[in-house]
């Protein structure tokens, strides 16, 4: 099997996962927080698309990222810039309460169709490659701020295209975990 290949399972097993999670969730359960020191679902389920627009546009490919399109503007917060790392737990909180998710599902289907298109053509030597990740990331001062930097100090270290990718696929699945004990716990105390 090719390494891309691999990853296109990857991704299209965690984008399965999002839905499997996200499909049922009301717009009560989205907002509401059931476990101290967590964050919203709709949070959450935003972190993880916007995880992979901002690892594999910005710190792999170079290029901008699937929300600054003009079609995801105008819908609430889907378009906050960066990934949500250093915001407060009321900022957090802001930006969870001004999605639709209708939107976060429809965002992430269309960054995975993208993201897909990508690596059906990219030739499996290509994730040894080192992206200049400091220059993609210049055009998103926010991935520059000093939260970021504590958060993922490997990005400032030239690392290769693979681990690049790397919090799509690992992050984004310790989130999807989270976010299933949450539902899970969020259903049983209604019960």
């Amino acid at each position: 099997m090719r390494a891309t290949a691999l990853l296109t399972q990857q991704f299209t097993s965690i984008n399965q996962i999002l839905h499997d999670l996200a499909d049922d969730l009301s717009p009560e359960e989205l907002t509401t927080r059931i476990l101290p020191n967590t964050n919203l679902l709709a949070f959450d389920l935003w972190h993880v698309a916007r995880v992979r627009d901002w690892t594999v546009q910005t710190m792999a490919r170079g290029i901008p990222e699937l929300v600054e399109d003009p079609r995801w503007q105008g819908r609430g917060t889907l378009a906050t810039p960066g990934i949500g790392v250093g915001l407060s737990q009321a900022q957090a909180d802001g930006v969870a309460r001004g999605l639709a998710l209708a939107d976060i599902l429809a965002y992430a289907d269309t960054l995975h169709a993208e993201i897909l298109t990508w690596l059906s053509t990219l030739p499996d030597e290509e994730l040894d490659s080192h992206p200049d990740v400091l220059k993609h990331q210049e055009r998103h001062p926010i991935y520059l701020a000093a939260a970021m930097r504590e958060e993922v100090p490997w990005m400032y270290q030239s690392p290769p295209m693979w681990r690049c990718l790397g919090p799509a696929i690992g992050h984004n699945r310790d989130h999807l975990a989270q976010i299933e004990l949450i539902k899970q716990q969020m259903r049983a105390r209604s019960n």
